[in-house]
Formats: C-alpha cells, structure tokens, sequence
C-alpha cells in the first residue's frame, strides 16, 4: 500500500464557495463567530456550522471558546501561506473590472497577520532596498540596518532561536510580486494597527491608511500618497 498525503480531504473542503468565502473572511487573521461568517458568506447559520465543521476536520480552521461564544479562525500561519499561494492559481480579470466591490483590498489588506497587496510589496521593496533585509536564494536573512530600522520604529521581535529568519517571502496574489510574512511582517502590523497608521475596514480584509499613517510610511519607508495610489485618506 502507497502512503500518500490526503489531498482529497482538503480538495473537497475547498470545492464549495461558501466555504471558500469564509476562508478569505478568516485571512483577515481575526476570529468570528459562526453568526458573522455566515453573514459573511450568504448563508444561514446552520449551513455555515456545517461548513465550519469540514474546514475545520480538513484542519484549515480551528475553534475556540470564549464565554458563551465560539471563535472560528485560520489554524495557523502555515494555512494561511498555503491559501495565500492558491489564490496564485486563481482568475484575477474580476480584479480590474469597474464598480466591483471592494476595490481597495488589492492596494492594501491584512494576509492572516501581516500587510499585503500594493503595500506590501512596496514595504518589502523598501526594505530591501534600504538593507534592513536581505535576500539570498529566495530565503531573507537580517541586513545591516536591520536592527537600526526596529529601534527608529519602535518594535521588538520575539527571539525565535538561531538560525531563524526574520521574515520570508510571501507572493502576493494580486500584485504576482513578494511581500513579506513571518515575524518581522507581524510586528510591522500590529505597529501600525496599535499607532493607529492602518484601520481594518469592516467586513473586508482591506486596510485604510490614516493621515498619521501617511506619515509613518514616508518616514520608515520612503512611501508617499502616489506611490501608494490608495486614493483619499481616512
């Protein structure tokens, strides 16, 4: 008997778009409630604790209970990278059509728990630029800067042992170019998130830059209003 992996299981819990859409509800790297993801998608609540307990035995979701409440969230980052890398393969003309809904989450969006889209990628470009990272074979290792770049902006990052990277690239599925994931691109966030330079846009994975974040990125990152196209700030 051949032992291979059971890709059928994840394969059929992808196969429905109800399910789908609850999925990139959750890449936004918060936790909802079975009510919110059903509205999220369409559907009642009872479809949607039954979609939920798929996603979940295929291990893309996980559950957890607060107060009488139950939280449904990505089950870790390694899910979100997969889902992220699948969308890859996804048609994108409905991207670019006009009128379409939600036409800021290709410029900016929160990807489990970091920056993606237009963003992203130009902080990443930035920060390889400036030598704060430095990529090699497609892995990112600490530039020469790269301590310098955390205490200006003010963020300290969790030791994960030796050896291991900062931040690894991530290919954004709109823009078809990196950005970045892993602990660097985290703390990058939730500092912007925490000083109020980015706000998440109910009902959406899109992020909305503030004045002050205007601010923040041309300082840190050298980015201003075209370069980032995001329109009229907040």
């Amino acid at each position: 008997m051949t032992i291979e992996p059971r890709l059928d299981i994840i394969g059929a819990a992808l196969a429905d778009p109800s399910r789908s859409r609850i999925l990139c509800e959750l890449m936004d790297g918060r936790a909802f409630t079975n009510k919110e993801l059903a509205c999220a998608a369409c559907i009642s609540p009872q479809t949607a604790s039954a979609h939920l307990k798929q996603l979940e035995g295929a291990g893309l979701t996980a559950s957890l209970r607060s107060g009488r409440h139950v939280y449904h969230r990505i089950a870790n980052a390694d899910v979100a990278a997969t889902l992220e890398g699948l969308a890859q393969l996804s048609p994108t003309d409905h991207l670019s059509r006009p009128g379409r809904h939600d036409a800021d989450t290709p410029r900016a969006r929160s990807c489990y728990n970091h920056i993606a889209g237009k963003l992203g990628v130009l902080m990443t470009d930035h920060l390889v630029a400036r030598d704060v990272l430095t990529v090699r074979d497609d892995a990112i290792i600490a530039g020469p800067h790269y301590q310098v770049f955390l205490d200006d902006i003010g963020i300290e990052i969790p030791f994960g042992g030796m050896g291991k990277p900062p931040a690894k690239l991530c290919l954004d599925w709109t823009e078809r170019r990196h950005h970045i994931s892993g602990p660097l691109a985290t703390a990058i966030m939730q500092k912007f998130l925490e000083a109020n330079w980015l706000e998440r846009r109910t009902g959406s994975r899109a992020l909305i830059v503030t004045d002050d974040g205007f601010d923040a990125l041309e300082r840190w990152f050298g980015l201003n209003r075209l370069d980032i196209d995001l329109g009229d700030p907040v």
